[in-house]
């Protein structure tokens, strides 16, 4: 028992000294995988940085020109600085000269230009009782006067509007001549398909609000004594344009409403002379109560003809139909038979006025009758149609109303130096900055 205790101590430790080693090998390898790897992320590091290195030396060694010698190299350092003072002459020439040129015309020769604006609204009568519908719809649908709003603006842009001005008040020949700065002028020029009707916008334009409907004039003149004059002169051939348009459609529709209706007269004549020529034809008045005698004459015959068959009737049945009586009935009753017969014959035989029936006659009668009554009440038709067109025209014409008289601000909206400054800067900015570009690009 004392002999087996230290041999499983020994056991033991040889145990721990082998796990012991173990971990110190594994440590020791471990401690050398990482060596290993910093030292190859080491290499690799320096192979980047090295081809990184040469390759920038190969693109300069390909773009940088050779060194020149130390005596030619001095005197282009020294003259650096003037081709850096190269690109002022061409600075004055393409953005300081045109801005001083610029505002050297805005100043003293540009045409001050004061703008007159005035607010034109068109309405109808027919509008105030339709008034309370803007609600949710009505704002989504819009105005109902845009229709004639356009068409006022439309005539404001029209070669009309500037014969007018210019026979009312000489105003192209005005704007065309020396009282306007040359850039201004109103001109012709067929090369650039340039018209004065293409530039009278200049002075006289309009803009519509399609939301509230309203017409926009905007004139601008030398001085806001002449702008208010135009304007005033503007809004009167408007005007005048509007309610002529509004009269032409109220007159159309009166002209076509009285057309309808004296059609429809002529149509009542046509079917009254009809009826008169055949009365004449058939010299009967009214053959509705020829026919209506005979069909009662038949009616009463057939009623005395049953009488007597039924007297007839009886005498055979008491044994006395050999009688003289009977017999005399007999006779009776056939008579009255042979009246119906030619009372029917009558009516589909030829008249003796005629080569047709009283049927065809009264079937013509009637027709033409027909025709009377509806060419009669297609008359009150279209005259009814025609007092209604006038009041629904009268109603629809368009009224002109100036909302805003023109007035003028107390300076003159045109020329806008610092705007036109401003634009002119940025224009000659980038055109000296793209012929620098180039100029660097060619050297």
């Amino acid at each position: 028992m004392s002999s087996s205790k230290p041999t499983d101590a020994s056991e033991d430790e040889r145990i721990k000294a082998w796990r012991a080693e173990r971990a110190r090998i594994a440590e020791a390898d471990k401690a050398q995988r990482i060596q290993q790897k910093q030292a190859e992320m080491q290499q690799s590091a320096k192979t980047v940085e090295k081809d990184q290195t040469s390759a920038a030396l190969k693109l300069l060694s390909s773009v940088t020109p050779p060194p020149e010698p130390e005596a030619e190299a001095k005197p282009s350092r020294k003259l650096a600085p003037l081709a850096n003072w190269g690109n002022w002459p061409l600075f004055f020439a393409v953005v300081v000269a045109p801005i001083f040129i610029t505002a050297f015309y805005l100043l003293a020769v540009a045409t001050p230009l004061y703008e007159a604006r005035s607010v034109i609204a068109i309405t109808k009568s027919a509008e105030s009782g339709n008034a309370s519908r803007s609600g949710l719809l009505g704002g989504v649908q819009g105005p109902s006067n845009l229709s004639e709003v356009f068409r006022a603006h439309s005539y404001v842009q029209s070669q009309a509007l500037m014969d007018a001005l210019e026979a009312e008040l000489g105003l192209i020949t005005e704007f065309s001549g020396p009282a306007i700065d040359p850039l201004k002028r109103l001109r012709t020029v067929p090369i650039l398909s340039l018209s004065k009707g293409s530039q009278f916008s200049r002075y006289v334009e309009s803009s519509v609000d399609i939301q509230s409907g309203l017409l926009t004039l905007y004139v601008r003149a030398p001085n806001d004594a002449q702008a208010i004059a135009i304007s005033d002169a503007v809004l009167r051939n408007t005007e005048a344009q509007v309610l002529a348009l509004g009269q032409q459609v109220f007159d159309q529709r009166q002209e076509h409403a009285t057309n309808v209706r004296l059609a429809a007269e002529q149509q009542v004549a046509e079917a009254q002379a009809a009826l008169i020529a055949l009365q004449i034809k058939y010299q009967e008045v009214d053959p509705r109560n020829r026919v209506e005698g005979i069909y009662t004459t038949i009616k009463d015959l057939e009623a005395e003809a049953m009488k007597l068959n039924s007297e007839v009737q009886k005498a055979q049945i008491a044994g006395i139909g050999d009688s003289l009586q009977t017999q005399q009935t007999v006779a009776l009753e056939a008579r009255l038979r042979q009246q119906i017969a030619d009372q029917r014959a009558r009516l589909v035989a030829p008249d003796g006025a005629s080569a047709g029936s009283l049927n065809t006659l009264l079937m013509e009668y009637e027709l033409a009758t027909l025709e009377l009554t509806l060419a009669r009440e297609a008359a009150q038709t279209a005259l009814k149609s025609q007092a209604a067109a006038g009041q629904e025209a009268a109603l629809n014409r368009s009224l002109f109303q100036v909302v805003v008289p023109p007035r003028t601000a107390q300076v003159a909206v045109y020329p806008r130096i610092p705007g036109t400054l401003a634009l002119v800067l940025v224009i000659c900015l980038a055109v000296f900055s793209g012929l620098t570009m180039f100029r660097t690009s060619r050297t």
